[in-house]
């Protein structure tokens, strides 16, 4: 492999934009969160998360950053460099797929490989890529990082570590670009792609969330801290005072966020000034939600599906997920 190793970017610019296919359209069901499981098609595991299958009528073109930092040409020579190493001495490779039924030898495993870099490479030639080229390509890409991965962990070159990160972020950056909920559509506005459970799902949690702050619930206090620090006699009375002197103001704008994003829900595209209001409020809504469940650390394990709190740990998550989104969607049009 060449001398200098070019490294996959680290950043969270997107390589790709969807140009099409809105995935309540091709949602099979209305579940919560619409996973769907394609089935296991190489050596690793295709779990429901992986979303190896695009959702009929997607068209993903290269973003204008990509283009300008050469991501096709740089992930193109990673495969064309990592294929070169595939034809010269390698240690004899084995993987077994992680529930352990299926056990692929050396050349199953530099098969698999080479028809993986040979669709990627083709991915990095096109302008654009349609549902079926796409499923095709997020294939490739899961089943070349698994391969380049126990490849790089036999031969011990970091050559051949970064090529396997490379495919990695491909493929994260194919999914993203087709389940991404937030996407730039020019103008100012944005182009909203939920599931039907989703927004499902945000209907509930936003009227739950109104009626708390209507109350005045205990769980909202979070999302109105006192204005000063430690409690003590005196910065009681002093939190008490700014409490008085903001907290309707407060209040209102919080209200208002509320009425954006229940108001369009429903809606396809929205405007930046809408899509920072879905960002904060649901921000807010996570908040609660969090001290609800007592999460003090965002790498806390969600507790066991059979637990009474799963059902709102799911809501946190997905209010996690799309707050983060909303936040990248924001940053890409600064």
């Amino acid at each position: 492999m060449s001398d200098g190793i070019d490294r996959a970017p680290s950043d969270d610019r997107p390589w790709f934009t969807s140009e099409g296919a809105d995935p309540a359209d091709s949602d099979p069901g209305d579940s919560d969160l619409g996973d769907s499981d394609p089935g296991d098609n190489g050596p690793g595991d295709n779990g429901p998360d992986d979303h190896l299958t695009a959702p009929v009528g997607t068209v993903l073109v290269w973003s204008d950053w990509a283009r300008h930092d050469r991501i096709p040409a740089r992930l193109g020579q990673a495969v064309a460099d990592l294929a070169r190493r595939l034809a010269g001495d390698m240690p004899k490779l084995s993987h077994r797929n992680p529930d352990g039924q299926e056990l692929f030898d050396h050349d199953e495993l530099l098969a698999v490989l080479g028809d993986a870099l040979g669709e990627v490479a083709e991915l990095c030639r096109r302008d654009w890529l349609t549902d079926a080229s796409l499923s095709g390509a997020l294939q490739a890409t899961h089943n070349g990082a698994i391969v380049a991965a126990v490849a790089a962990e036999a031969t011990g070159e970091e050559a051949v570590w970064q090529a396997g990160h490379w495919l990695t972020r491909a493929g994260e950056e194919l999914r993203n670009a087709m389940w991404r909920r937030f996407h730039p559509a020019g103008d100012g506005r944005y182009r909203l792609r939920l599931r039907r459970g989703e927004r499902s799902l945000l209907r509930r949690a936003l009227v739950e969330h109104r009626q708390r702050l209507l109350d005045d619930s205990p769980e909202v206090s979070r999302l109105f801290p006192a204005g000063y620090g430690d409690a003590t006699e005196e910065t009681t009375e002093a939190s008490k005072e700014f409490a008085s002197l903001t907290r309707d103001d407060l209040m209102a704008g919080r209200l208002a966020a509320l009425d954006l994003v229940e108001g369009s829900l429903e809606e396809r595209t929205i405007d930046g000034e809408t899509l920072s209001a879905w960002m904060r409020t649901l921000n807010d809504v996570r908040l609660v939600l969090g001290t609800t469940l007592e999460i003090t650390d965002d790498q806390q394990p969600p507790p066991a599906p059979w637990d009474s709190s799963f059902p709102t740990w799911r809501v946190y998550a997905l209010l996690g997920a799309l707050v983060h989104e909303a936040v990248l969607a924001l940053r890409s049009e600064l």
